[in-house]
């Protein structure tokens, strides 16, 4: 088995190739190569595939026509710059921002491994960690990739990768998993055999997909929404679990703080092993969105029936606190919720109390209760169901109970027709001729809204699969209806602002950042209308005092990271500390990628030189007789990876084979940009190998899971055994990232090789 290393040119399945990387294997080789022609991209197995190294031609130059030659010299200088710099981003389907590329910068520049993208809501942070992804794999450092995210964002991640990144990635669920499962040997974990796999979270965190989750490798964990997985319970433990092991973590959120310390503390924890977290927190204003944002408040005025309506509930809830007492924690919180569903709508309110009638009576819920627990693709959510009844609303004389609630159902009964929000809502529907996002926080509050604002509507719930998802935004982007009911449930992620502008809040949640993730749906970069977004408060009800409540968690969440303001639109206070890069080196990447995207074009690579003859009067005129030859400097690692490039252009008079030497003295005498691109290197190593070190030995510390030998079967045995290999087949996938990185922080300069010669005449 021939040796190919990077850099050389082969030729393989009938065409020409560029080696990008080399990683050996039992008994084989994996060769990364990128076309020569085009740029495409293609992995073969050596010696199964048949590759031959194109044999190195002679120096002499070779001639060719003058359009060829300033292609060749587009493409050298778009590949040159500076260490760290950026190799894919310039060929991304994307428009390149400033603030984007900071993190990748960062990253590449050695100041941490662990990302936490905080940036508002639609600045696009789908996109930085793509780029994160796109070059690290550039790199062979991001070789297998896991995603965790809601499932109505699973198909949106894979079409950015693939479509701006052509990075190809699997949605991984339980029917993907099925098939894969059928198609390898039994004891192969079907996780192995994917590099870029996203899955939900939900369906994540189940024993029996965490585990294989946990037994293999993987380089980088990306978690989107990671604000769902901070809160203590099974999302948290998933997520904690997956991070702790990656090489790389990133954390994605646009409302990272609600108020909360020790859920931040939380976030800021996933996948720490005592390192430094790199948090961005950039807002529209520091970046020039161009969209404008105004905040509406609609008091309504509550109806006699609501009144009477809330006087009942209230009577219920004394009832409750005199029994209890109204310190007890339970109690509170129960009637809290209660008090919610009031907020949220009658027919919500008539729906729990009816429920808790039937249940005194006897009559069971109806078998369609058993949807969710049997969804085997993670795509089902019952964050937006009505709350169970709470035990704490219980009285110990039951007909006295059955008296409150029967009169506080009859009461809510007579608001459901003519309630004072649904009025407000129809009212500014008649004033916005435009498309409209309502949303709410219960599903059934929705599917009630949905029949009492007398115009047709699309909703989206938790409830909906993704294809009955995808077919409600289909309708709603296609402008077929102009009106889409939402619940938080299935709106995180939703890119609507090309369509729309325009968000109403039906009633108020207790977390503020929900709001913020709601009107994020339309303003986002690209929206070029002024955004609005209409709260509607009862004027005589509690919502008033959960206003309050509201301003104070957004006010200590601006003193913490720097928050928007959903309610007010104060402008959030910003930690300047909390952007580690260097703006100059993001400043001068961004140039070079600009620059190497305007000279980017498909050119076949050549050995040889290239010379041409000058064929404009004015170049010839500053040539004044002299050669123009253009040298390439490159440095690469001991794994034969370039790591930066430097081209030097020289203007003499001698012969061709003096033009080589002279671009060798020039790249010599520049032993600056060789020092740079020493420490930049070695800085983005050593933090890889640092956090690599700490995984290894949080993974030999593990000892959660204890063996107890059975006495009859030796089932716990092989089990412990099991779980033993894979701690071991871990560590030894931690000993082998820092070999790879060890020898990637060992760099040498090539020496020069002359490319280009333009000749005066």
């Amino acid at each position: 088995m021939q040796n190919l290393h990077t850099g050389e040119v082969v030729r393989a399945r009938g065409r020409t190739w560029r080696v990008t990387d080399v990683r050996p294997f039992d008994g084989c080789r994996r060769v990364d190569l990128s076309g020569i022609a085009d740029g495409a991209s293609c992995q073969l197995l050596a010696p199964f595939d048949q590759i031959d190294r194109v044999a190195p031609l002679s120096d002499v130059p070779r001639r060719v026509g003058i359009a060829r030659w300033r292609r060749a010299a587009r493409a050298l200088i778009a590949r040159g710059g500076a260490p760290g710099l950026l190799q894919q981003s310039a060929a991304a389907d994307i428009e390149i921002l400033p603030h984007q590329i900071e993190p990748v910068v960062a990253v590449l520049r050695g100041a941490g491994c662990r990302v936490l993208l905080a940036d508002e809501v639609g600045l696009g942070k789908t996109i930085e960690a793509c780029l994160l992804v796109a070059e690290l794999r550039a790199r062979a450092f991001a070789d297998r990739v896991l995603i965790l995210t809601p499932p109505g964002l699973r198909d949106q991640w894979k079409g950015e990768l693939t479509r701006r990144f052509h990075v190809d990635a699997v949605v991984a669920d339980a029917r993907t998993l099925r098939r894969r499962i059928a198609e390898i040997p039994p004891d192969l974990n079907p996780w192995t055999t994917w590099q870029t796999v996203i899955a939900s979270i939900d369906y994540a965190k189940r024993p029996e997909i965490l585990r294989p989750l946990l037994e293999s490798r993987w380089d980088i964990v990306i978690v989107d929404e990671a604000h769902r997985v901070a809160n203590d319970g099974d999302r948290r433990e998933a997520a904690a679990a997956v991070t702790s092991r990656a090489a790389y973590v990133v954390l994605l959120t646009a409302t990272p703080h609600s108020g909360d310390d020790v859920q931040f503390q939380s976030l800021c924890g996933l996948g720490a092993h005592g390192d430094r977290l790199l948090i961005f927190r950039r807002t529209r204003t520091s970046i020039a969105a161009s969209a404008k944002r105004r905040l509406h408040r609609l008091h309504v005025r509550s109806t006699p029936d609501e009144r009477r309506m809330r006087t009942r509930l209230d009577a219920f809830a004394r009832a409750v606190e005199s029994e209890r007492g109204d310190a007890d924690r339970d109690t509170w919180i129960a009637l809290a919720l209660l008090r919610k569903r009031a907020y949220s709508s009658a027919r919500a309110l008539e729906l729990s109390v009816t429920r808790r009638l039937d249940a005194l009576a006897g009559i069971e819920p109806p078998e369609a209760q058993l949807r969710l627990p049997l969804d085997d693709e993670g795509e089902l959510s019952e964050a937006d169901e009505s709350p169970a009844w709470q035990a704490a609303l219980g009285l110990e004389d039951v007909s006295r109970e059955r008296r409150l609630l029967s009169a506080l159902a009859d009461a809510a009964g007579q608001c459901v027709r003519h309630e004072s929000k649904i009025a407000a809502i129809r009212r500014l529907l008649r004033r916005v001729r435009e498309p409209v996002i309502i949303f709410t926080e219960y599903r059934d509050t929705l599917q009630h809204l949905a029949r009492e604002i007398d115009e047709p509507s699309v909703a989206l719930h938790g409830g909906m699969t993704a294809a009955e998802r995808a077919a409600a935004l289909g309708t709603f982007r296609s402008r077929r209806t102009r009106i889409l009911l939402a619940t938080d449930a299935a709106a995180e992620g939703l890119n609507l602002h090309h369509v729309c502008r325009t968000v109403v809040n039906l009633e108020l949640p207790w977390n503020p950042m929900r709001l913020e993730q709601r009107i994020g749906r339309v303003d986002r970069i690209g929206q070029k209308k002024t955004v609005h977004a209409f709260h509607v408060v009862g004027r005589e009800t509690g919502e008033l005092g959960l206003l309050d409540d509201l301003r104070r968690r957004i006010a200590h969440a601006q003193s913490a990271i720097g928050a928007p303001d959903p309610l007010d639109g104060a402008l959030a206070v910003h930690d300047p500390a909390s952007l580690p890069s260097d703006h100059a080196d993001v400043d001068a990447e961004l140039r070079r990628l600009r620059l190497a995207r305007l000279l980017q074009t498909p050119c076949a690579d050549d050995v040889r030189p290239l010379v041409a003859r000058a064929s404009n009067r004015r170049t010839r005129q500053r040539l004044s007789g002299r050669t123009l030859a253009l040298c390439e400097s490159v440095i690469q690692d001991a794994r034969d990876r370039i790591v930066a490039s430097r081209s030097v252009a020289i203007a003499c008079t001698g012969r061709d084979r003096d033009m080589s030497a002279a671009g060798a003295m020039a790249c010599a005498e520049n032993p600056d940009w060789q020092l740079n691109t020493s420490q930049v290197v070695r800085q983005f190593c050593q933090t890889a190998i640092d956090r690599c070190e700490a995984v290894a030995r949080a993974i030999a510390n593990d000892r959660s899971s204890p063996s107890q030998p059975g006495l009859f079967d030796r089932r716990a045995h092989f089990a412990h055994a099991a779980l033993q290999a894979a701690h071991q087949s871990a560590l030894s996938a931690q000993q082998e990232r820092a070999t790879e990185l060890r020898l990637a922080a060992e760099i040498s300069v090539r020496p020069s090789q002359l490319r280009l010669v333009l000749l005066p005449r």
